[in-house]
């Protein structure tokens, strides 16, 4: 995200989206990094949307070229899978499934309210995809999530959603680490990593800095910070 905490920009079509100037290839080696170690991929329609229209690139699985080859490496060691499960939690069910879930053997999941559109609820039921209604009418709460990563075996989950479900999953307690990459650079766009009401006193009290790492300006790339911290 940029300095004053934007995270997407309106396409002008309605979409939020990651825009170009909030990428840098450096900061893609710290997401696959994590995406080696994570049992489970949490993320959202919006970003299936992106990657559909190739606004954002791909993450549902590692790159298989040279410069990450430690990770798959890494992977094999330490998982059963070559890639991660992937759990797609989502009001409008508005996505195409992306053919590289298949291409790769990836076990899909998809999280929706009870009230999700009926009609694209059997649509993807057709193609296979395994598609769970929660008890909530409106939205997925996070025990709804908990309980479905206990059910696909996930130890460790990697979130890459929007601000609602990051929202979400703060305020319940459930996430005991959190990463953040801050670009040097200013840039006007949606400015929360949340959204949402006000996370109570007990989900709001100072997380822990456990490291952060400065990366220097290179050519045309601004520097940036990156810190996980530690709830």
């Amino acid at each position: 995200m940029s300095l004053n905490g934007a995270i997407a920009i309106d396409d002008g079509q309605g979409n939020w989206t990651h825009p170009a100037t909030l990428t840098d290839p450096r900061d893609l080696r710290l997401l696959c990094e994590l995406m080696a170690q994570a049992d489970c991929l949490i993320t959202s329609a919006g970003y299936l949307r992106d990657l559909e229209r190739g606004s954002l690139g791909n993450l549902l699985q590692l790159p298989k070229t040279p410069e990450f080859q430690d990770l798959s490496d890494y992977r094999a060691r330490h998982h059963d899978t070559s890639f991660p499960t992937v759990l797609v939690v989502s009001r409008s069910l508005d996505f195409q499934v992306p053919a590289s879930i298949e291409e790769h053997g990836q076990t899909l999941r998809v999280l929706a309210p009870g009230n999700a559109p009926e009609r694209r609820v059997a649509e993807l039921r057709d193609q296979g995809v395994d598609v769970i209604l929660s008890e909530d009418a409106d939205w997925v709460e996070s025990e709804a999530v908990i309980a479905n990563l206990k059910e696909l075996g996930a130890r460790t989950a990697y979130l890459f959603c929007g601000p609602q479900m990051n929202g979400i999953l703060m305020k319940s307690g459930r996430v005991r680490r959190l990463y953040l990459t801050w670009l040097h650079r200013l840039q006007g766009g949606h400015p929360a990593l949340t959204v949402g009401s006000f996370l109570p006193a007990s989900r709001s009290s100072p997380l822990e800095l456990v490291e952060l790492f400065q990366a220097e300006a290179e050519g045309d790339l601004p520097g940036f910070w990156f810190g996980y911290f530690d709830a």
